[in-house]
């Protein structure tokens, strides 16, 4: 053994520890990136699907809120023309209203109470009909008029239909025509408030009075 070799093999190198790499990185959850690739794939969607000229046009025809569906049309199913109070039902008082509803009906100064199907209608000074349910029930309207989402206050949205008279039809009744209407919905009550010559602008004030409440 040469003079070298000996002198390599006595020599002793300190080699630094190696570090715990595993346990010093932060593994973030996987939620956190599935999250923004979830929103992502959204938009991607919707841009793909408002990008198709059928699609576009299919999901501007349709407007859902709490039960009610606005279907916008390029002619109008048959339907005959009644007045407001036709077809509104039995009278009930305020507690079998609030039995149907599930709570009392909105506003508590009104006139006669009628029920039909789960629905319990007024007619107000206008004349106005105004119709709640607190179920989800399922209305559905055609419209060739204007359709136009509305805040009627801070978290209740609402759906202003307007201009040509619409078909509307409820729950077991035939078809009719509707004037100007605004559809609202709170997490438990629907409300339709319809008259001929309602205006917007009434309309969202006689809806805010109704909820007892001011939009900001």
């Amino acid at each position: 053994m040469t003079e070298l070799e000996r002198d390599l093999l006595a020599l002793r190198i300190e080699w630094p520890e190696t570090p715990d790499v595993a346990s010093r990185l932060e593994l973030r959850p996987r939620r956190r990136l599935l999250l923004p690739a979830l929103v992502l794939a959204a938009i991607v969607a919707v841009a793909a699907a408002f990008a198709v000229p059928q699609s576009r046009s299919a999901i501007l025809r349709f407007f859902h809120l709490r039960g009610v569906t606005v279907e916008h049309v390029g002619s109008l199913p048959p339907a005959g023309e009644r007045p407001l109070a036709a077809g509104l039902g039995v009278e009930v008082d305020d507690a079998q209203a609030r039995m149907v509803l599930g709570g009392p009906f909105l506003p508590p100064a009104h006139g006669t109470l009628f029920e039909r199907n789960g629905i319990v209608s007024t007619l107000l000074r206008g004349p106005l009909l105004l119709s709640e349910f607190g179920a989800p029930e399922f209305l559905k309207k055609f419209a060739t008029s204007n359709v136009e989402w509305v805040k009627v206050a801070p978290d209740v949205q609402g759906l202003w239909i307007a201009g040509a008279p619409h078909v509307v039809f409820f729950p077991d009744a035939s078809p009719r025509l509707a004037g100007n209407v605004l559809v609202f919905a709170t997490d438990t009550r629907t409300f339709r408030l319809e008259g001929r010559g309602l205006t917007k602008a009434d309309a969202l004030a006689e809806a805010r009075e109704i909820l007892g409440t001011t939009a900001r």
